[in-house]
């Protein structure tokens, strides 16, 4: 079974768009940052726009921006602009009621996993995209406007 990456990869953009502050990047900018397609890109850029972490402009001088300062931005933000119901989910299936595990499962692991996802959300919101970018700025070797001047081969 595989996780999601959303959360990293959304977490990326909103690092990359903190990073290079005062520029609009495309979605394909964005995506050579990531080394991806620029459409995995656009999906995850749809709902960070829809939670307002994200502004975008059409046209020449068009392309993606923060919506706010990177300190109001929190893990926590990104963690609810994708809409994920649990960090823990259940199979779809139904457990087999006749099994005694089965009848229970879901009911224990709810309750000891609850705690869990309430202490990763409590340190999601202590974290800030100006947080990660910093260390970003610190640690980088590559300079900050190799992203503003991608050559994506256009």
């Amino acid at each position: 079974m595989n996780g999601s990456s959303r959360l990293v990869v959304a977490t990326h953009v909103l690092t990359v768009l903190a990073v290079v502050r005062d520029e609009r990047l495309s979605s394909e900018k964005l995506a050579w940052s990531l080394n991806t397609n620029p459409v995995v890109v656009r999906r995850l850029l749809g709902s960070l726009r829809n939670a307002d972490l994200v502004t975008s402009k059409r046209g020449p001088n068009g392309g993606f921006a923060l919506a706010r300062s990177p300190d109001d931005v929190t893990l926590y933000d990104v963690y609810e602009a994708l809409e994920v119901e649990s960090i823990f989910t259940f199979h779809p299936n139904d457990p087999n009621e006749a099994c005694p595990v089965g009848e229970n499962i879901q009911a224990v692991l709810t309750e000891t996993l609850q705690p869990a996802e309430a202490a990763l959300k409590d340190e999601l919101k202590t974290i800030t995209i100006a947080d990660l970018s910093q260390q970003i700025l610190e640690q980088a070797s590559t300079p900050i406007e190799s992203v503003e001047s991608a050559d994506l081969g256009d």
